[in-house]
């Protein structure tokens, strides 16, 4: 399990080794604001297919397999830029492509790891499990950034690409033989074909996680700017979020082992609320940063139980599907909070977003609560895999 989560690190670093150091690169050369955030906003454009594909060659092929795939994916990226001529200032064709394919890595490589993690763990201990691999990528998101920055400013945009190179085929080198538990049914996965499988017991945790996670995307596309208007450091909120999200994931996975699904996810979406409620008035720097610990906190006890719900759901057979649609369901309520805000944003200003993000993960609360196959109680086994439900 540690193996795993080490080689996510380093997978993950594909991406986020570019996340900091490609717009000041195009911004230093003197590329628009616009062209930029096109360039990078292509990557989470393309999570949402790219995930779903990718969740059927997972239940097909394998988790092992497609990560070596995202490594592609990454290496795909990488190399883009390294063509001769590729320059900052230039076309930004190759800048697009880049992003694209990094989006296709990123879309691939979480549910492909997060597919492994009951193979070589018990189910006593899956929420642990799933929260120490998932908490890798949240090192990535804090490590590569900054990493990155330093390397820009030594060796270039080149030098970053050859370092997100040498990173993502560490982390795939680590995922070699690694000992599972639980064997690999091949025959089974030839039989099923390739198909992305949705069950009807995953409608609600992935409904839960949209209405959720659906105020990050307004926070994150609107919050910036509002910010330094009213003189705040916005970057701490970045930074409070991520060390929330840290600090909290793994005590969060350890707790979803031992106490109930239906206690955990209110006391997360409830503090989110507490930290959005804090946006409302006109930000500054104190306020950002208790908003984004309680943020990143509270995503961490809501996040982290809802994998172990769409794990319990599911089997071998299918988990590569159940693990994709949470990365989608992640990647349109970021969609669903930038784009769909928009209007409101528009209309009636920043705090009416917030309001109704409020609104929509009070709803998730409810949902959780009353959503018959959550476990409601530490030790009880809830819904299970086994429960007849067709898959779509």
């Amino acid at each position: 399990m540690l193996r795993l989560a080490v080689a996510v690190f380093f997978l993950q670093t594909g991406f986020h080794g570019f996340t900091a150091s490609l717009p000041l690169a195009l911004a230093g050369a003197g590329v628009a604001d616009p062209e930029i955030g096109v360039v990078m906003g292509s990557a989470a454009l393309v999570m949402i297919p790219a995930a779903f594909v990718g969740g059927a060659f997972v239940d097909r092929y394998g988790g092992g397999i497609l990560l070596l795939v995202g490594a592609v994916a990454y290496t795909a990226s990488a190399l883009i830029l390294l063509i001769p001529g590729v320059e900052p200032g230039g076309s930004s064709l190759p800048f697009l492509l880049s992003r694209l394919c990094g989006g296709i890595g990123l879309a691939i490589v979480m549910p492909s790891a997060l597919s492994l993690v009951p193979r070589l763990v018990r189910a006593s201990r899956h929420g642990f499990a799933l929260s120490v691999v998932g908490s890798s990528q949240n090192v990535a998101l804090i490590v590569a950034p900054a990493m990155s920055l330093v390397i820009l400013d030594s060796a270039g945009l080149d030098g970053v690409a050859l370092a997100v190179l040498a990173a993502a085929w560490i982390g795939a080198a680590l995922t070699r033989r690694l000992p599972f538990h639980e064997a690999d049914d091949r025959a089974a996965r030839i039989e099923r074909g390739l198909r992305l499988t949705v069950r009807r017991t995953w409608l609600a945790p992935l409904a839960i996680i949209v209405l959720y996670v659906a105020h990050w995307g307004a926070v994150t596309a609107y919050l910036p700017q509002r910010a330094e208007a009213a003189g705040a450091d916005i970057g701490l909120f970045f930074v409070a979020d991520g060390l929330g999200i840290l600090l909290l994931r793994i005590p969060a996975g350890w707790l979803s082992d031992r106490m109930s699904t239906r206690v955990l996810v209110p006391i997360g979406i409830a503090m989110s609320i507490g930290g959005l409620l804090l946006l409302v008035p006109d930000p500054t720097t104190p306020i950002l940063l208790v908003s984004g610990f309680l943020g990143g906190a509270g995503g961490a006890l809501v996040l982290t139980p809802m994998l172990v719900e769409m794990s319990r759901r599911s089997t071998a057979a299918d988990r590569g599907s159940a693990f994709a649609l949470f990365a989608g369901a992640l990647a349109t309520a970021i969609a669903l909070g930038s784009i769909g805000f928009a209007p409101f944003i528009e209309t009636a200003g920043f705090e009416t977003a917030m309001i109704i993000g409020i609104g929509l993960a009070g709803v998730a609360m409810i949902l959780a609560l009353v959503e018959p196959g959550i476990r409601a109680r530490s030790g009880e086994p809830g819904l299970s895999p086994a429960t007849p439900t067709p898959p779509g």
